[in-house]
C-alpha cells in the first residue's frame, strides 16, 4: 500500500510541477508552489528509492540519500512562503524571509562537513551506520520538522485569525491575494495535514500497527489536500476565483443608496459616538449585509469603515472644541468614541492637520 501511495503521489506531485513552472511566469503563488513542489518530488523520490529498493539500494547511493535528509528542513519553509504569497500578491523571499532557511542551512553545512571527514578516512559507506554522529543527526532532524510543523502553523493560523478580525471592521482586505474563503481552506488545511503527520510521528513508539493505519490516512490525506491546490493555482478558473464570482459585485446605484441609507441612521442614531462600534452592529441597525456596507464604503468613499466612522467622530470631536472651550480634551476624546489618547491624536490630525490641542489654540 505504502509503495503504491508513494509512486501515485511522486508521479502525480511531477506532471503538477511541471505545470506549475510554466504558470509561474505570470503568478508568484505558482513560483513558491512550484518551488515546494520540487523539494517534495526530490526528498520522496529519495525515500521511494528506499521503499522500492531496500536498503541495498540506498547502500549504492549514500551521498545521494545522505543529503536529502537536510532538503526535508525546506518542506515547510516553502509551503509557507506558498501560503504568504496567498495572503499578500507583494510578498517576496527577501532577507528578514531567508531566515526561515537557516536551519537547513546550518545542517547542510554540518553534513557536508561529515562528508569531506568520512572520505578522507574512507568511510563513506558507514554514513548510516547505527550510532554515529550522522545517524543521530537524521533522528534530530525529523523531530525538526515535526517542531516546524507546530511552530509554523501556528503562525499562520495568527495571521489569519489577525486578517479575520480586521474583516470585522473592513470586509474587503486590500492585501490578500485570493478569497477569504480559500485562505481558510489552505490554512486550516495544512494544520490537521500536520497534525496527523505529527501524531503519526509520535504513535510509532506506542503502537507500530496503529502508527501504520495512520500514517496511510496521513498520506492520502496529504495527497488529497495538496492535489486541490495544485489544481486550483494550474486550472484556468481555479475554486478561489470560482468563490470571487460568488461575491457580485454591487451596481454603483445600489451602492449610493447604501451610503446614503447609512448616512441618514448615522444622522439620526450617532452609533459612532460608541468607542466599541462594529461593522457588525452597523449591519444589524441597516437590515444590510456587512460585505455590502464596505463595498459600498470602499467604493463611493474611498475608504475603509473604520475611516469613514472615525470622520464622523472627528467632526464631533471639532464641534464640541468649538463650543466648549473649557472642557477638557480628555472629555470630548471619550465624547467622540475614541478611548485612548494616540489613536485620537493620529486620526484628529490626519483629518485637521493639527492636533486636537493646536486646534484648540487657534479657536483662542
Amino acid at each position: 500500500m505504502d509503495k503504491t501511495l508513494h509512486l501515485l503521489i511522486m508521479y502525480t506531485m511531477l506532471v503538477l510541477m511541471l505545470l506549475l513552472f510554466q504558470r509561474s511566469r505570470n503568478d508568484k503563488r505558482s513560483f513558491y508552489l512550484a518551488l515546494y513542489a520540487i523539494i517534495e518530488v526530490v526528498t520522496n523520490g529519495i525515500d521511494s528509492i528506499s521503499i522500492w529498493g531496500g536498503a541495498s539500494m540506498v547502500g549504492k547511493i549514500p551521498l545521494i540519500a545522505f543529503f536529502a535528509k537536510p532538503v526535508t528542513l525546506l518542506w515547510v519553509p516553502f509551503f509557507y512562503f506558498y501560503i504568504r504569497s496567498c495572503f499578500s500578491s507583494q510578498f517576496k523571499i527577501g532577507r528578514k524571509n531567508r531566515l526561515h532557511l537557516l536551519p537547513f542551512g546550518v545542517i547542510m553545512a554540518l553534513f557536508i562537513v561529515i562528508t569531506i571527514i568520512r572520505s578522507i578516512d574512507g568511510s563513506l559507506t558507514g554514513l548510516f551506520s547505527f550510532g554515529s554522529i550522522e545517524y543521530y543527526t537524521i533522528f534530530i532532524i525529523d523531530k525538526v520538522v515535526r517542531f516546524q510543523y507546530v511552530i509554523y502553523n501556528v503562525m499562520l493560523i495568527s495571521m489569519l485569525l489577525k486578517v479575520e478580525k480586521s474583516r470585522k471592521q473592513n470586509e474587503v482586505v486590500p492585501n490578500l491575494n485570493v478569497n477569504i474563503k480559500w485562505l481558510r481552506f489552505i490554512v486550516y488545511g495544512y494544520a490537521l495535514a500536520c497534525l496527523g503527520a505529527v501524531v503519526t510521528y509520535f504513535t510509532w513508539s506506542v503502537n507500530v500497527s496503529l502508527a501504520n493505519k495512520m500514517n496511510i490516512i496521513s498520506i492520502m490525506y496529504f495527497f488529497l489536500f495538496f492535489f486541490i491546490i495544485f489544481y486550483d493555482t494550474i486550472a484556468p478558473k481555479s475554486f478561489s476565483s470560482i468563490m470571487i464570482k460568488k461575491q457580485a459585485q454591487l451596481s454603483e446605484l445600489e451602492l449610493n443608496n447604501i451610503i446614503l441609507r447609512l448616512k441618514n441612521l448615522l444622522e439620526q442614531n450617532p452609533l459612532y459616538l460608541d468607542a466599541n462600534l462594529s461593522l457588525q452592529q452597523v449591519s444589524k441597525e441597516l437590515n444590510e449585509k456587512e460585505r455590502s456596507i464596505s463595498q459600498a464604503i470602499n467604493t463611493i468613499e474611498n475608504r475603509n469603515f473604520k475611516d469613514f466612522i472615525n470622520e464622523l467622530r472627528i467632526k464631533h470631536a471639532i464641534e464640541q472644541l468649538t463650543i466648549y472651550k473649557e472642557k477638557a480634551i480628555f472629555e470630548i476624546m471619550f465624547e467622540s468614541g475614541f478611548n485612548s489618547k494616540g489613536s485620537f491624536n493620529n486620526a484628529f490630525k490626519k483629518y485637521t492637520g493639527q492636533t486636537p490641542s493646536e486646534y484648540r489654540n487657534t479657536l483662542v
